[in-house]
């Protein structure tokens, strides 16, 4: 997989999670944060292609569902081969 195709994918990845632990949060479960602080993430960057396409498969239709419904809590747009993240007020 190529470098820019790989971060493309953690980057939505990264999106769709802070989305879910917000979404979480907000209706007072806190299991999947308490679990990451507790037992810690091995993070996107260091997955095999192959786990990182499986985690992706797992995850696209929740992604393209808060995007459709205009529900992530950031927008990361890609210029000049740098990556921004513009936070949603």
């Amino acid at each position: 997989m190529k470098g820019s195709e790989r971060q493309k994918i953690i980057d939505k990845l990264c999106q769709y999670d802070v989305y879910l632990i917000m979404k979480n949060i907000n209706q007072d479960d806190y299991f999947w944060l308490s679990d990451i602080r507790e037992n810690g993430f091995k993070g996107y960057t260091n997955y095999t292609d192959k786990e990182l396409l499986e985690e992706w498969k797992e995850s696209k239709d929740g992604y393209d569902s808060m995007i459709a419904n205009k529900e992530q809590l950031y927008d990361v747009v890609q210029t000049n081969n740098k990556i921004e993240r513009n936070y949603n007020e």
